[in-house]
């Protein structure tokens, strides 16, 4: 038979692992989300944007830095970069704090960008029309749908990026990275 206080210490025990057991998971669930927006991280991804992440007092301007330092299954997350920002340029990041992630509109790639834009804007429903199957690909959209006028500047895609990003993700995939491999060249070179 077991005595008294065997059986308390057992108790004692299973309850404690009990709160440990719950301590662990919800401190897991704490940090298995992102400490920054992530959807501010894929726009600046995409668009090809300059970086700017402090790490071990260096500074860093690639993507693989940031997308370590912010995905909570990387083993290199860090949950003390919980901001990140849009900025016009590299000075406008330089005073930041060292826990937030810059990024901004490369100067050679940004007109390029905002003529790509500007092209999908203005392309018709014929210009739509797949080879394949004789389908429209995608609805004529413009700027106004998405809050949105003409011309666009670099100020709508710092300060309006979520506006910008939606009217990115109307284009269809084919259209995106056109826009985004001409913007290097000044923009789709097209008659």
């Amino acid at each position: 038979m077991i005595s008294i206080y065997k059986r308390t210490g057992i108790i004692l025990l299973a309850m404690l692992l009990i709160v440990l057991t719950v301590t662990v998971y919800r401190r897991r669930q704490e940090v298995s989300q992102p400490m920054v927006n992530m959807d501010m991280y894929w726009y600046a991804n995409f668009l090809s944007f300059h970086f700017r992440i402090v790490l071990n007092s260096g500074v860093f301007n690639d993507r693989v830095n940031v997308i370590n330092r912010i995905t909570p299954d990387s083993v290199h997350f860090d949950p003390s970069f919980n901001e990140f920002i849009f900025v016009h340029n590299e000075a406008e990041s330089l005073d930041l704090p060292s826990n937030v992630i810059a990024a901004w509109p490369r100067e050679d790639r940004i007109d390029g960008l905002i003529a790509g834009f500007h092209w999908a804007v203005n392309r018709t429903e014929d210009d739509l029309i797949s080879t394949l199957g004789g389908r429209v690909r995608r609805p004529v959209v413009t700027l106004e749908q998405f809050g949105l006028t003409y011309p666009l500047t670099v100020e709508d895609f710092v300060g309006n990026w979520e506006k910008v990003n939606e009217l990115f993700q109307a284009f269809d995939g084919a259209e995106q990275t056109f826009i985004v491999n001409a913007a290097v060249h000044g923009g789709p070179m097209v008659d």
